[in-house]
């Protein structure tokens, strides 16, 4: 038996949980869903009225089992000191599916290991953007504890990104992108973890913080507003198209919080007051975010973001109820560095045409002293010197686990390599965009 727990009296409810893994080799699984061919049996009993309604009945006549409470993790699920551990069980057709890409975005079944920790019946799915294609062995997933009626968080978190890093040879532009960003404006966590499934070994993978309700609650006051993930490649998303959400919605404005407090119609009320006058900008926009954004997606050369370089690319807007503004936050920074060998003596207005908050920063004579200042905050906080500390930090907790992925497109040398061409990078890009952030 892994877990039981006891629910108060009056009404108590007690439940156990047990797996018996038959003919894995260890592994444990549902009935009926051996990664090698066997089986395994999910076994509770209960003294309330037993399943809940709704809820997939199991086989072999087993009662639903209540997983809202989960065990403790036994590190920090993003904790950036340690190489995590994280084993994924499933049917062996449900992963190939997921290789594949053959089942779109439907909650496949899993147990995971967390550092040691078993955490059953979590959703898993396929997830990223160019990375996503069938066959990708790297394929990036996403992973939710509360996929399922009566299925809770683990470690205060219901989702979290395994990611396959799929076409950086570094394994860590995206987490030394966070780093920057994270020193001056919200920004996801991230770790690493060495990943088996089924068995079989996948290397290492990055372990990533998503934008949702619990995320943003960790820097934003309750109740939540509305999130959205913005992309508008490009078309701008922040051209204004009237007062209905539905012309914003699902996209280029993908929402990705369930029930806030605000509805949907703060998207045109926001991009109208934008659209009618420049000066409203402060009113509908958290600025020394969106500066702070602007900022750090400069000196890290993101070229896939907000001033992307294929138009108004991914980045995220929380709407705030407490004060009525948006707030523009980073996502998915891998495009960073000079990936794709960009030189580092770019205009720090580069691509501001593309959108018009941006060309509102640009053509505001504060603005633009605003954000010079914002760029010259970002070197104080995380200065040349600190970035490539982390870099090498990163590079030291990783190595060994890159090293014996087999599964990695790169090679060994080429990560390597990468790592004195971001720190290279780094100096450089520093140094010309100092002389271009002047009072």
């Amino acid at each position: 038996m892994l877990g039981g727990w006891k629910r108060g009296s009056g009404g108590a409810v007690r439940r156990f949980l047990a797996w018996a893994a038959v003919g894995m080799g260890g592994t444990m699984g549902f009935a009926g869903c051996g990664p090698s061919g066997g089986s395994a049996a999910v076994v509770a009993t209960t003294d309330d009225a037993g399943a809940a309604p709704g809820a997939p009945a199991l086989p072999d006549g087993a009662v639903d089992v209540n997983l809202a409470v989960r065990p403790d993790p036994a590190f920090p699920l993003f904790e950036d000191s340690r190489l995590h551990e994280i084993e994924l069980s499933m049917t062996a057709a449900d992963w190939q599916s997921i290789l594949d890409d053959s089942r779109g975005d439907e909650e496949r079944h899993a147990i995971i290991t967390y550092d040691g920790v078993v955490v059953p019946d979590v959703g898993v799915r396929p997830s990223g953007e160019s990375s996503r294609f069938p066959g990708n062995q790297k394929m990036s997933v996403r992973v939710k504890f509360d996929a399922f009626p009566n299925h809770g968080a683990f470690g205060g978190i219901k989702e979290l990104k395994l990611k396959g890093q799929w076409d950086d040879t570094s394994m860590m532009r995206d987490r030394l992108a966070y780093f920057v960003y994270r020193s001056i404006i919200p920004a996801p966590r991230e770790g690493d973890a060495h990943l088996v499934v089924n068995g079989d070994s996948r290397g290492l993978y990055a372990i990533v913080q998503v934008w949702n309700r619990e995320s943003i609650t960790e820097h934003f006051q309750e109740p939540v507003g509305p999130l959205y993930r913005v992309r508008g490649g490009v078309n701008d998303p922040y051209k204004y198209l009237g007062p209905d959400a539905n012309a914003y919605m699902p996209l280029p404005w993908e929402p990705h919080i369930d029930h806030p407090s605000r509805g949907d119609d703060v998207i045109g009320a926001f991009l109208g007051a934008m659209a009618a006058s420049a000066s409203n900008l402060p009113t509908v926009m958290d600025v020394d975010t969106l500066l702070g954004y602007l900022a750090a997606t400069t000196l890290i050369m993101n070229t896939d973001g907000m001033v992307g370089d294929s138009g108004v690319e991914d980045h995220f807007q929380y709407f705030d109820p407490a004060t009525g503004r948006f707030f523009t936050l980073p996502w998915d920074p891998d495009n960073t560095f000079g990936s794709h060998g960009e030189k580092p003596d770019r205009s720090i207005y580069t691509h501001f045409s593309h959108t018009v908050p941006t060309v509102i920063v640009r053509d505001s004579a504060d603005l633009a002293k605003r954000y010079r200042a914002k760029i010259r905050d970002v070197i104080a906080a995380a200065p040349p010197e600190k970035v490539q500390a982390e870099a090498d930090r990163i590079y030291q907790l990783i190595k060994a686990a890159v090293y014996a992925d087999t599964v990695k497109r790169s090679t060994n040398g080429s990560f390597d390599w990468s790592l004195g061409y971001i720190k290279d990078f780094i100096t450089q890009r520093y140094a010309f965009v100092q002389g271009q952030a002047v009072p």
